[in-house]
């Protein structure tokens, strides 16, 4: 097992792959932590780059005497083999910094300083590596980091049994309704209050003034700390809660952040869907927008399970039959029943006609509220007008009404 300085691991990735500070410092504890916490005690060395690099004889025979491995007579030769196959030209991350500067520095996080000191401690003294005092504090320091963080990245991932219910809608009045109809059905949910809220908040600034573009930026390295958030709260929850969720108006900013990382956690989401009747909106603008977050939400959302709530209706008995049954609704590995027509079917006239897209969809979200096998229409016509729809700005909607 290789210990490297955490900080030179980190520089390399953002050479190598330009990937998030934050990011790859996690990286870097949740692999060390995996393998010291993981690995046969009885099989192992601890090795550092320092040593493998700066003694590499010495420290290839220490691995060869460790593992019983055969060692040559001719020292000599293999030192010389060692100098011409070794480049230091290649070490583009290799700090040199030494313990005592690391264990000064004041910008890496405590918890990551104290993994690399105890490793470090470890590959100093075989005895301390082997001994039940080191793995105490490798368990109590994993402990510790998915009580702070949550289990960011796979290798800690536990099987999640427990549904997760997303709220979508424009008013966060008529969400509430949801909320409160869900919760009667034993669902915990949350609202505005959720960590997620703020997240959303940021995320959707940075979407309205297109610094980042809404069909890519759950993959965005600009919003992996946001990411990292949802990803650890989400999973909290999930893993603490049998039934629970999120109503929350912003939802609609970030759908496609939500939905992917819920797919990356393996989390078994059910989407409610809140449909106005576009037809009543009668500012072009407030109508563009409307229909561009319904489509997203559509868009993201059409994995099954989800459930489309008309927004006149959500007061009505059959509403709330509708969301207890959505609630008991088990994930099926089944495919899903496809839309058989043609595309052309479905294909928007150029220029879009914003009041005609209004009557469709909101037909379409009608028919699929009432019976969740016309999804498969309604996906079809999101699937099929979908890059067309979030492309139209509101100067060229407003061309499109002139002409």
């Amino acid at each position: 097992m290789l210990l490297r300085n955490p900080m030179d691991v980190v520089h390399s990735n953002e050479r190598a792959w330009h990937r998030d500070t934050t990011l790859a410092m996690r990286q870097w504890q949740v692999r060390t932590l995996l393998s010291l916490r993981d690995s046969d005690r009885t099989h192992r060395i601890l090795v550092t780059y320092e040593d493998l690099f700066g003694q590499t004889l010495t420290t290839l025979k220490r691995i060869a005497t460790q593992f019983d491995l055969p060692w040559t007579d001719d020292e000599a030769a293999l030192q010389a083999k060692i100098d011409d196959f070794i480049d230091p030209a290649l070490q583009k991350s290799d700090s040199g910094e030494s313990l005592a500067d690391f264990e000064a520095r004041t910008d890496v996080e405590p918890d990551v300083k104290a993994l690399y000191l105890l490793g470090r401690q470890a590959a100093a003294d075989p005895d301390f590596f082997a001994s039940e005092e080191f793995q105490q504090k490798i368990d109590e320091m994993t402990d510790q980091y998915l009580a702070d963080y949550g289990a960011l990245y796979r290798d800690f991932n536990a099987k999640i049994n427990s549904k997760t219910f997303f709220v979508f809608g424009e008013d966060q009045a008529q969400v509430d309704q949801v909320n409160d109809i869900l919760r009667a059905n034993q669902v915990k949910m949350v609202g505005t209050e959720a960590d997620s809220h703020a997240v959303a908040e940021d995320l959707s600034e940075r979407l309205n003034n297109e610094t980042l573009n809404v069909k890519t930026y759950p993959l965005d390295y600009l919003v992996v700390e946001q990411k990292e958030e949802l990803n650890n709260y989400l999973r909290k929850n999930a893993k603490r809660e049998a039934l629970w969720g999120i109503g929350d108006a912003k939802n609609n900013e970030i759908v496609e952040m939500l939905t992917n990382v819920s797919r990356e956690l393996g989390a078994d989401t059910h989407n409610v869907v809140i449909a106005d009747d576009l037809t009543a909106i009668d500012d072009p603008r407030e109508l563009r927008i409307a229909i561009q977050h319904l489509i997203r939400t559509l868009h993201a959302v059409e994995r099954p399970p989800y459930q489309v709530i008309m927004a006149d209706q959500l007061a009505t008995p059959a509403t709330q039959v509708t969301l207890k049954a959505f609630v008991a609704t088990e994930p099926t590995k089944a495919d899903q029943p496809t839309d058989s027509k043609p595309d052309e079917t479905f294909k928007l006239r150029t220029p879009i006609d914003f009041q005609e897209v209004a009557g469709t969809l909101t037909a379409l979200c009608e028919q699929a509220s009432q019976d969740s096998t016309k999804q498969a229409t309604l996906n079809h016509f999101v699937s099929v007008n979908y890059d067309e729809i979030l492309n139209v700005k509101g100067d060229q909607y407003a061309n499109s009404v002139r002409n």
